[in-house]
């Protein structure tokens, strides 16, 4: 819910500060981007049985760095790192259930990310956007007592909308959701070069 406002009132600036920041120009084929949002991560569950276990149930704000190359104004691909944080996790020994941070450390958790994206113009100075592709995530210390493996591949897709201010400069907003059951949403400034 938090991530969904920011991102709707992030999206209500965009459209008031464009007709006041835009231009004709074409697009770059380069582009950087900063962003900052709201994760959103669910592995493991507790077991009925009495078992050892653990997982990671929690949200927090996550940072990403993007990078990529438009081969035309509707296709492209982009690299990036994103930093979910420490989102809360448990333990699980018998009967006894304990949570980070109380217990132990919450795990840091990391993603490399490479996508294929599609955009189309909605109206003009504001795209629709698509992504696809891999995910490459990694739980850090102690992750190798909440979770079975600790690092691994999964598909990863979102959408979003990129609304574009002129002189290179846009603001991405997006959700990406990917297998390894993480949901993001974020919010981003990019630059075209």
């Amino acid at each position: 819910m938090k991530g969904t406002s920011l991102a709707a009132a992030a999206l209500v600036l965009a459209a008031a500060a464009g007709p006041v920041l835009s231009d004709d120009a074409p697009a770059a084929p380069f582009y950087v981007e900063a962003a900052v949002g709201h994760i959103s991560l669910d592995r493991g569950s507790l077991s009925p049985s009495i078992a050892n276990g653990g997982g990671i149930n929690g949200t927090g704000t996550a940072a990403s760095l993007l990078g990529g190359y438009s081969f035309d104004e509707h296709f492209g691909v982009e690299l990036g790192y994103h930093d979910y944080g420490h989102p809360t996790a448990f333990v699980q020994s018998g009967l006894v259930v304990t949570e980070c941070p109380a217990s132990f450390s919450c795990p840091k958790i990391t993603g490399l990310t490479a996508e294929l994206t599609g955009r189309i113009e909605l109206v003009p100075d504001l795209d629709g956007m698509l992504r696809a592709g891999m995910l490459a995530w990694q739980v850090g210390a102690p992750g190798q007592t909440l979770l079975k493996d600790t690092r691994g591949n999964s598909f990863i897709y979102g959408l979003g909308v990129l609304h574009h201010f002129g002189n290179g400069l846009s603001l991405d907003i997006s959700y990406e959701r990917s297998s390894f059951t993480t949901e993001e949403t974020r919010v981003g400034l990019r630059y075209s070069f």
